[in-house]
């Protein structure tokens, strides 16, 4: 009777180590596929990271480009605006006669005549 209790007890002796075997195998391949599961996840993030920073990348000189032909533009306005303004104003002052300026280049010619003739009288 021993000996079958003997056997009994190896063969439970080596059930539980087969078991307990098995339970660590299948604990390794868990660990394996967290681990590659983990791997695959960081390996995604650096891709999502690294397109995200190349669009940034883009945006950034995209928008400095809109920017600068803004800017162009801007000035190219601004341009035509002075040359429209001192255009309409060119063309006022030659459209209109004003006696402003027949007053003031009569004056100057009087001055001139009267400073003639108190040097002349020196």
């Amino acid at each position: 009777m021993t000996e079958k209790v003997n056997v009994k007890a190896q063969e439970n002796l080596r059930k539980s180590f087969t078991m307990n075997d098995n339970m660590i195998e299948k604990f390794w391949d868990m660990w394996q596929l967290s681990l590659g599961s983990l791997t695959w996840s960081q390996e995604q993030l650096e891709t999502m990271a690294k397109k995200y920073l190349e669009q940034n990348r883009v945006a950034r000189e995209e928008s400095n480009k809109v920017m600068d032909e803004l800017m162009k533009q801007v000035k190219n306005n601004q341009k035509q605006m002075q040359q429209m303004v001192q255009q309409a104003v060119s063309t006022s002052f030659d459209n209109v006669d004003m006696p402003v300026y027949n007053f003031f280049d009569d004056l100057n010619k009087k001055v001139e005549a009267l400073s003639k003739k108190i040097s002349e009288n020196k």
